[in-house]
């Protein structure tokens, strides 16, 4: 046992006290921090110019031709109509410079469906605010027989949908009953893309410098691939308590400042179901198939004669574990299809579609135990394969492992 500490202790700690592991660790909530404010400040400058060029939207000339735009709306932006018959004229004013834009509503515009604009300059920002003019005259126009601003802007804006769902004649959670079950998806994606490479990155890098035959004379394979998946697994903790802890510190600060976080598809995070079936097999399907796939990558690590084409080899798992998203429909939608049960039980691809599977609540308690059962046979196995992988790779290092070598006494 003190050798199992040993090595876990080892490896933990090899990890975290790698700058680059806390470089990236800190590097990408940064650089979504950074996107998010540096977006607000774009869109507030925008919002700004086009406010200021709004302003200054004085000489602008609009031709009406279809006989849809109402006089009032265009009078209330302090403009005017002119005649049709002095359309070429304003537009060769524009092309002179002698005016800033014109806007042209045609007489086939019911049919149609276009009008045209015609601008001075290039600049992009007042080409979208006098689009944008031109759009809200002609909208509003046609609104306006609807009576007051307020039916006009709902009109135009429409309205946002508050969802009520029954089940078996009682109102349940809708959406917000897959938030919990689906934020292990969410987990594993973050562990599998920040950990899970540590075990092939660990294992090649001993065989590829000659080191694994001093640490196989300290500790059995058994113990040394226990004790580095314990300490993966603990690195993985980590990163997902530091995550927790920053999404904890942000809301913080949102509520503190007055910032609600307004979330799509009526999504209510007071509404949260904690279904504690979803919940145990959410966190076994997550656990197992973290292991599985640990397994797999250590095996493929102490199978290849170096880090480069291990590295090359893990790629299948990779692949693996981003297929489901191809039928995530059909996994949602359509339980009993042949794909959909193949690839429950396929190793590569079941910790995922199980994971889907357990969120949108189409696999049963029974079914989810049989799934469980066969992803625990399919990770017990990579961890032997991973032992015997490691127990020659310690003395083939220059040759890829046979596969029927695993298999010999």
């Amino acid at each position: 046992m003190s050798k199992l500490r040993s090595v876990i202790r080892h490896e933990y700690l090899t990890i975290v006290r790698q700058p680059s592991f806390w470089i990236v660790m800190i590097a990408i909530p940064a650089l979504i921090g950074i996107v998010f404010a540096l977006t607000f400040i774009g869109n507030q400058s925008s919002a700004s110019r086009i406010e200021e060029l709004s302003k200054d939207l004085k000489n602008v000339s609009i031709v009406d031709n279809s006989g849809l735009i109402n006089k009032d709306v265009v009078k209330s932006s302090n403009l005017s109509l002119s005649p049709g018959d002095q359309t070429e004229s304003l537009r060769q004013q524009v092309q002179d410079g002698k005016k800033d834009s014109l806007i042209v509503f045609p007489a086939d515009l019911k049919t149609g469906g276009t009008y045209q604009v015609y601008l001075s300059t290039n600049d992009l920002t007042k080409t979208s605010t006098v689009s944008a003019l031109a759009d809200n005259i002609l909208k509003t126009s046609l609104f306006l027989p609807l009576g007051s601003a307020e039916v006009i802007a709902l009109a135009q804006n429409g309205a946002s949908a508050t969802i009520t769902t029954y089940e078996d004649g009682e109102e349940s959670a809708g959406i917000n009953g897959y938030l919990a079950p689906g934020l292990f998806i969410i987990l594993f994606y973050i562990i599998f893309a920040f950990s899970i490479s540590y075990m092939l990155t660990s294992v090649s890098e001993e065989k590829e410098n000659r080191s694994m035959e001093m640490v196989l004379t300290y500790v059995k394979p058994r113990t040394l691939i226990i004790g580095k998946l314990l300490a993966v697994s603990l690195v993985s903790l980590t990163q997902v308590l530091f995550f927790a802890i920053l999404a904890v510190i942000a809301l913080i600060i949102m509520q503190q400042t007055g910032n609600g976080l307004a979330l799509p598809f009526g999504i209510d995070l007071s509404k949260i179901v904690l279904d504690p079936f979803t919940i145990f097999f959410g966190l076994a399907f997550l656990v197992v198939g973290f292991l599985m796939y640990a397994g797999f990558m250590t095996a493929t690590a102490a199978a290849a004669p170096s880090s480069k084409e291990a590295n090359s080899f893990s790629s299948v798992f990779f692949i693996g574990a981003f297929i489901p998203f191809y039928f995530v429909v059909m996994i949602a939608t359509d339980p009993n299809n042949p794909i959909t049960n193949f690839i429950t039980y396929f190793p590569l691809t079941s910790p995922v579609v199980n994971l889907i599977r357990n969120t949108v609540d189409n696999l049963g308690v029974g079914g989810s135990f049989l799934s469980l059962a066969v992803m625990t046979g399919f990770m017990l196995l990579s961890l032997w394969i991973a032992v015997r992988a490691f127990k020659l790779g310690a003395l083939e290092f220059n040759q890829t492992i046979k596969l029927s070598s695993l298999f010999k006494k």
